[in-house]
């Protein structure tokens, strides 16, 4: 009997992924895989944001510190950040309002400053508790003065190697490390040390805290795709924690509504804070019919999902994914 139905996610596609080997490429015994690289380029990259993508020239910009700092105004200039000690570091930013699937995910590696190095210029005021970024579309958000002083929390200027590109921030953007990408926020213009900041999906709403959840994600098949029978078929898709529970330790399928599981092979990966991308080969069975395909994580510290998700600190899990799937006859 298949599982409960309102607990069922489809698979979404792979927007924000690239596919450099043509479709026909199965034909040639390589596989299909989604996602297809471990760093999604900056083309293909996900874009969201409140409005348009803001147009910033830089050399009239200036990232201004104010607010409780002990500095009342502290200012740099472009070059100036582009100067100071840089940090390489891989990165998958996730939006909040897809939280299984890669239609709004993406990996990349991005070269920046940590953020501490900016506020300590300043000199942060006893009472300041929160850091404010304003942005030059009008969003705004804050974090927690204790994220924002993390060796992880970076301010970043290039993206894949290139400057960093208009529709994803330039000059500058936040990489809050573990948050969604409602806390990562773009075009940003003035840092702000605060007591308190209600930030702009705050006030319709939403998640305050924004921590991603552990999930996995099917890439192949897509829902409702036909599988030859009888013939090798490869499974994939990618897995995310943002390091909440120590990264993602292995990925298990299911094809017999969990009955059983079979391990998948993590095929890249890099640290916590960037996605695994995972395959599993699969012999179809030579019965047609309908097929369901589940998919789940183990983390590092030990916690594995479950149907329906668990509530587990620090963040918690969501349920595994689930994919419909048909098995035809061959041709």
């Amino acid at each position: 009997m298949k599982r409960r139905n309102f607990i069922k996610l489809s698979a979404m596609s792979a927007a924000g992924m690239v596919l450099p080997i043509k479709l026909q490429a199965q034909e040639d015994n390589i596989p299909l895989l989604k996602p297809r690289t471990f760093k999604t380029p900056n083309d293909e990259f996900y874009i969201l944001q409140i409005g348009d993508p803001a147009t910033i020239d830089v050399k009239n910009w200036r990232l201004v510190i104010t607010g409780l700092a002990e500095k009342p105004v502290t200012s740099f200039l472009y070059k100036e950040i582009t100067a100071m000690d840089s940090v390489v570091t891989m990165r998958t930013l996730k939006c909040i309002g897809d939280p299984i699937g890669t239609e709004q995910m993406g990996n990349a590696e991005w070269k920046g400053v940590q953020l501490r190095e900016l506020i300590n210029k300043a000199g942060v005021k006893d009472n300041a508790k929160v850091v404010v970024f304003q942005c030059a579309d009008g969003y705004h958000t804050a974090i927690p003065l204790e994220d924002a002083m993390h060796e992880d929390t970076v301010l970043a200027y290039e993206m894949n190697g290139e400057p960093l590109p208009k529709e994803h921030g330039f000059p500058i953007r936040l990489l809050n490390p573990g948050h969604y990408g409602t806390k990562n926020p773009k075009w940003i213009v003035n840092i702000q040390l605060a007591a308190e900041h209600q930030s702009y999906w705050e006030k319709r709403g939403w998640d305050p805290v924004a921590n991603v959840k552990l999930a996995t994600v099917i890439g192949t098949p897509s829902p409702e795709e036909e599988l030859i029978a009888g013939e090798k078929y490869t499974v994939s898709g990618a897995a995310f924690d943002a390091g909440h529970h120590g990264g993602i330790k292995k990925v298990e399928v299911s094809v017999d509504y969990g009955v059983t599981w079979s391990e998948a092979q993590i095929w890249a990966k890099d640290t916590p804070l960037a996605w695994v991308l995972w395959k599993w080969e699969w012999q179809t069975p030579k019965k047609t019919g309908p097929v369901e395909i589940y998919a789940k994580a183990t983390s590092n510290s030990g916690v594995t999902q479950d149907e329906i998700g668990i509530k587990k600190k620090p963040v918690d899990i969501l349920g595994y994914h689930t994919v419909d799937a048909k098995i035809i006859k061959p041709e």
